[in-house]
């Protein structure tokens, strides 16, 4: 038994379900708990950024963060996609901002120079700098994942091989053949509540019966659904019945090829930790992650695919703006309640309350975060797949 000091009553988060509690609100309102996961978890883990096809020409290249590290993506002369810091090695300032197409990157502060593969081109004023071998500087380069058109960054300089990561979810996924499918919409929020706290939500089906019952629960038969929990935290629902995110809940895009012949109400969704939750519809894809901006703030970024026909298609922007209308509701639904949770679990006087059953897959993220902290029991919960 290990009692973590931030953690009291971390404990009770591993007995069964039907007899556990949830985690003590210092879990998501302590900014000292955001400092370990800074460095256990965000410094370590491999990420989703991106869609290759955002940078699908040489010179394309975009900009984001993990946490505080600012990350440049590209695709350089010969197509390959690179990961750098976003960080000239003269001061530190980044290179490039937003997104769009250079054949270098040139530091706005003093000018120094790199090419698409990172290496520094041009210094001015440093031919007498002792000891500075320019051919020898370049952008920090940081290792990338390609898996179905989805481009994985980690910040890690000896990380987990990103076959073995992505082993479970390929399995799982991976006959969607989703490098076919095409980008049709992002959304981007920022929310006042821990990062967790929506990664959480969209495995917690236990709400949608009441919080969803005019959207998302319209057409559910069942909310009482097995888990599949995996290794490491990963959590899948391997099949459900709900309409896909339209005002009737009937299909409004082409079927993805690889879902013909499944119910015409077919659903999965899954969470691979730490920050993506995805859901599969027979038109379309989407997928979110979550970062934090601080212990109590945070950013969701979304990014739906349909397929390549949908997208080309007259009626593409019909049928987004549909669907993200109705996204947008269930949204707002579960905007409002993660963020006066967030309230709740900053309070002096919260007390963690027990966990129904439905909540198996919600206890099982709790507790792979608890364990990387180094609060756990007997026994880890990241064992050999089981399904409840």
């Amino acid at each position: 038994m290990n009692r973590h000091p931030l953690l009291p009553g971390a404990d009770a988060v591993f007995e069964e379900v039907t007899r556990a509690q949830h985690a003590p609100g210092a879990l998501y309102s302590d900014p000292r708990v955001l400092e370990m996961e800074i460095e256990r978890i965000f410094l370590r883990d491999w990420f989703c950024l991106a869609r290759a096809e955002e940078i699908s020409a040489p010179g394309d290249y975009l900009t984001t963060r993990i946490v505080r590290e600012p990350v440049l993506l590209c695709r350089d002369a010969a197509g390959e996609i690179r990961a750098f810091l976003n960080m000239c090695r003269h001061r530190g300032v980044e290179v490039a901002a937003g997104r769009g197409s250079a054949r270098q990157f040139v530091c706005p502060y003093h000018g120094w120079t790199y090419g698409l593969d990172g290496r520094l081109k041009g210094a001015g004023f440093m031919q007498d700098a002792v000891g500075f071998e320019r051919q020898e500087c370049r952008l920090p380069p940081l290792a990338v994942g390609l898996w179905g058109g989805w481009i994985f960054v980690t910040l890690n300089p000896e990380p987990e091989p990103f076959e073995r990561y992505i082993a479970d979810f390929d399995d799982k996924f991976g006959y969607l053949r989703m490098e076919t499918l095409r980008l049709g919409l992002r959304v981007d929020s920022d929310l006042k509540c821990n990062w967790k706290l929506m990664v959480e939500n969209f495995i917690d089906f236990y709400h949608i019966n009441v919080l969803h019952r005019d959207t998302v629960a319209r057409f559910m038969k069942t909310v009482d659904l097995p888990y599949e929990l995996r290794r490491n935290g990963q959590v899948f629902i391997n099949e459900y019945d709900t309409g896909t995110l339209s005002q009737s809940g009937e299909q409004t895009a082409r079927r993805i090829a690889a879902l013909e012949g499944r119910p015409a109400r077919f659903s999965q969704t899954a969470l691979l930790p730490p920050n993506l939750n995805f859901f599969v519809r027979p038109d379309y894809v989407s997928l979110y992650t979550s970062w934090p901006l601080s212990v109590d703030t945070m950013r969701m970024s979304g990014r739906v695919l349909w397929t390549a026909e949908t997208v080309a298609s007259p009626s593409c922007a019909a049928i987004v703006a549909e669907f993200k209308g109705m996204l947008d509701k269930v949204l707002a639904e579960d905007f409002s309640m993660v963020e006066s949770l967030q309230n709740a679990l900053s309070a002096r006087r919260h007390v963690p309350g027990r966990m129904s059953r439905l909540e198996r897959g919600v206890q099982h993220f709790i507790q792979h975060n608890l364990e990387r902290l180094g609060a756990r029991t007997t026994g880890p919960s990241s064992g050999p797949p089981t399904a409840s």
